[in-house]
């Protein structure tokens, strides 16, 4: 039997536990159950304060760790010292006459923050002040193919907490060559070049301010923590996050980001295509399907080609599996009770009767949790079994009185 997933050994938010090392490293993580459920999360006081504020980054990989593009050069994270200076000094160099001037810019976390933008290896990690931008973010890509990847992760950093204690871990810039920023509620954290990587280096310096517990994951977790969230129903999100502005075009406001967009927009509709051609199939096939198993042909009567209406119900949810044996049971006895109490001598005569009798069965399958269109493509075959059960049993007694 294959081991569930390790992201549901983690409490629910907003409780937080040290997990595998391999996979969260130090940062203490929890889980939520859907993205849904996220945003949901995002609303909580602790992160809608303005005094304490939140920043957050979303990831694709549930096992990836907080590290720049220049840290994972190196074994840990940690960036010696004078490979940071000499790969900046290069870049300064490299960078005259090709269009941007930095020789007029003195601070070097600038450099850097111009630096990452087109490309270069840099000890900054993105943050945004926006964690649905950073669910964005996190959902954005696809998984490789054959990767095993079940959820995906947004960490979250108290910005307001981490500068009073360490002021220079947090750089927003300020040159305005980087509109990205701008649109994505963008800033960096700066990995320390030295022996430590971002998180240790926020772990240990709040642990040698006295500001925490560094065994105490509840303590840790006021700072800084992981959220893992399902990797499932992906294009569902983005939707979502499209109709809160959140795309390639708006975060992105350059070609690329227009570009990324529309190769986006065709990717969706190509896929709602194919997913509407299955629906479709699906949908003859069970037609197909029902209409074998629930009827013969007889002249001009529709004869029923089951026993009771347990058979039916057994039928219309064989390929359903929202509804369990024993709610089909329960359902069968509903609708059978419910039809003896309101279904009128002459009923099937009567349009209205006919229509009440559809909606009542219709509101009984709503009640266990059947999908609307599941109910509705149901009840009208229910009425049919009814109204070919009544009809014998009214030529009968007709048979009789004459």
């Amino acid at each position: 039997m294959d081991e569930p997933p390790y992201f549901l050994s983690l409490p629910l938010f907003p409780d937080h536990a040290f997990g595998d090392e391999q996979i969260d490293g130090l940062v203490p993580a929890c889980r939520v159950e859907s993205w849904e459920k996220f945003i949901d999360a995002m609303r909580s006081p602790g992160h809608n304060t303005a005094k304490g504020e939140i920043i957050y980054r979303g990831q694709a990989g549930h096992n990836w760790h907080l590290s720049s593009t220049l840290g994972r050069l190196f074994d840990g994270g940690s960036v010696p010292p004078e490979h940071e200076t000499n790969l900046l000094h290069e870049f300064r160099l490299a960078m005259r006459g090709r269009g941007l001037d930095l020789s007029s810019i003195d601070d070097d976390r600038e450099v850097w923050a111009l630096g990452q933008h087109h490309g270069l290896c840099t000890p900054l990690i993105d943050w945004t002040k926006s964690p649905y931008v950073a669910l964005f973010f996190a959902f954005d890509s696809m998984d490789a193919d054959g990767s095993a990847n079940p959820s995906r992760a947004v960490f979250c950093l108290n910005m307001s907490a981490i500068r009073e204690t360490l002021p220079d871990i947090i750089f927003e810039p300020t040159h305005h060559e980087n509109a990205r920023l701008v649109n994505q509620a963008g800033l960096f954290t700066i990995t320390p070049s030295g022996g430590d990587n971002l998180v240790s280096a926020i772990i240990n310096g709040l642990a040698e301010n006295e500001l925490i517990d560094p065994g105490n994951a509840m303590d840790v977790a006021r700072f800084i923590g992981k959220i893992h969230i399902p990797n499932e129903h992906r294009v569902d999100c983005l939707n979502t996050l499209r109709k809160m502005n959140i795309h390639h075009a708006n975060l992105f406001p350059d070609p690329g980001g227009a570009s990324r967009y529309c190769n986006d927009w065709l990717v969706r509709v190509i896929d709602e295509e194919r997913r509407n051609t299955v629906r479709l199939s699906a949908s003859a096939a069970m037609e197909t399907k029902i209409q074998a198993t629930l009827h013969v042909e007889q002249g001009s009567e529709i004869i029923p080609n089951y026993q009771d209406i347990n058979d039916l119900i057994e039928v219309l949810f064989a390929s359903y599996d929202g509804i369990s044996q024993g709610d089909r049971t329960i359902i069968s006895d509903k609708l059978v009770k419910a039809y003896q109490a309101e279904a009128g001598v002459d009923w099937p005569s009567r349009p209205n009767s006919v229509l009440q009798l559809k909606l009542m069965f219709r509101r009984i399958l709503l009640s266990f949790g059947v999908d609307r269109k599941m109910a509705e493509a149901c009840d009208h075959r229910i009425v049919e079994y009814f109204k070919a059960r009544w009809r014998p049993n009214d030529e009968a007694q007709n048979a009789q009185q004459a």
